[in-house]
């Protein structure tokens, strides 16, 4: 019942990010999904086939979202504290552990829903509809599990930075940083120094093992600190 209540809480707390990650999720779908229909009835010719609409548009729009979860993340904490409720909250009877139990369910679960809903768009339905094209296939191949990778160590970074700062605005923008940065600094080792090895497995092997990392040292940092 207590993270129940705390989860409607951080409902409300997050309410714009969560009304931004539904628009970045759902928006550029839906508007492509209608000129299809659109240009289907009206011209019987649709713009894009439906396998390349999903694949492509559902990959993409996972890129975008990759924004709104950093949103999520950075706003879980540092909202709070930046409009004094975190105070207040320390004051009641819920532990910290409860506190942080109804945020990682809400940022964690909508990041969930985000993937599930790529996944269905970009690996699901599509073999539905007869054989997947090879450049599709080479596509999704390449793009999904980068734009994967990178959400967990965006989550992660943003995670640890809204537990100890006060701007959700800046949290967010670590989160969004840190992958890019990671990125940036394995092509510098690769290209500048001339080290050889694959970019794309050593940025997975930066992203994924850091992001949880990042992630459980900002949980126990919240739980442990003395302050709101």
């Amino acid at each position: 019942m207590m993270v129940r209540t705390l989860l409607w809480k951080d409902f409300h707390v997050n309410r714009l990010a969560l009304i931004i990650g539904l628009v970045l999720l759902v928006g550029p779908m839906g508007v492509g999904g209608i000129i299809n229909v659109y240009a289907d009835w009206r011209y019987d010719k649709l713009v894009w086939g439906w396998q390349r609409f999903l694949i492509s548009g559902g990959v993409t729009t996972l890129g975008i979202s990759l924004l709104s979860i950093a949103i999520l993340a950075g706003n879980a904490v540092a909202a709070e504290r930046m409009d004094r409720s975190a105070e207040f909250l320390a004051y009641l009877p819920p532990s910290r552990l409860s506190i942080i139990t109804s945020k990682i369910i809400l940022a964690l679960g909508c990041s969930a829903l985000v993937w599930l809903f790529g996944t269905v768009a970009v690996y699901v339905i599509p073999p539905l509809l007869g054989e997947i094209p090879e450049h599709l296939v080479r596509f999704r191949g390449d793009a999904f599990p980068i734009f994967s990778f990178t959400a967990i160590l965006l989550f992660g970074a943003a995670w640890l930075a809204t537990t100890f700062l006060d701007s959700p605005t800046i949290a967010a923008a670590i989160g969004i940083a840190t992958p890019i940065l990671v990125f940036a600094l394995l092509a510098v080792l690769k290209y500048h120094f001339a080290y050889e090895f694959n970019i794309y497995l050593w940025y997975r092997r930066c992203a994924v093992i850091p992001g949880i990392l990042l992630f459980f040292v900002g949980t126990v940092y919240f739980i442990r600190r003395t302050e709101p």
